[in-house]
């Protein structure tokens, strides 16, 4: 454990932090919910671009495939929360409830991340097969798409009370 730099160990305390923040209720701006799904997103498939520079075209369409379903079952589990809408001036914000779901996702995926590049530093033999990399491009796959389903969910029935809000008469 000498030879862990000390930045994962920084790391790992931040997403300690972020995810035990996100099982509290919030309220925030429907569109905030998509930065960390998107970015969970792109940093993911730059760090599996780095560790497999000519991925197998299986591993890619496993992602693929993996994200898509994932997505569905974060938008279905997103689709049970009961969301309260408010209005400050011309802005929507809606309260969040509480969700354990987040910090597991993010230590799964910390976990995983470090299993890969040490396995990948050590030289470990089944690090160089290719399933090895399918299952390291699925569970990416599967990790990043749950947060992203949830946040469009979020972000749809943000849009439709919009709409609703607009559509509906004032009386003055």
């Amino acid at each position: 454990m000498f030879h862990i730099p000390a930045q994962v160990y920084i790391l790992f305390c931040a997403l300690v932090y972020l995810g035990v923040r996100r099982c509290f209720a919030r309220t925030v701006r429907p569109e905030r919910t998509l930065v960390f799904p998107l970015a969970f997103v792109v940093l993911g498939a730059a760090s599996l671009q780095r560790l497999f520079p000519a991925p197998h075209p299986t591993a890619q369409a496993l992602a693929l495939a993996a994200i898509v379903l994932s997505a569905g079952i974060g938008w279905l589990h997103a689709s049970r929360w009961r969301l309260q809408f408010e209005h400050t001036g011309a802005r929507l914000q809606v309260r969040l409830p509480g969700d354990p779901t987040l910090l597991v996702t993010l230590l799964l995926s910390f976990f995983i991340k470090f299993a890969q590049h040490y396995a990948l530093a050590v030289h470990a033999a089944w690090s160089t097969t290719n399933t090895f990399e399918i299952l390291s491009f699925a569970a990416w796959g599967a990790l990043a798409g749950m947060p992203l389903g949830r946040s469009v969910n979020v972000l749809v029935r943000a849009m439709r009370a919009r709409q609703r809000d607009m559509a509906a008469p004032t009386w003055e």
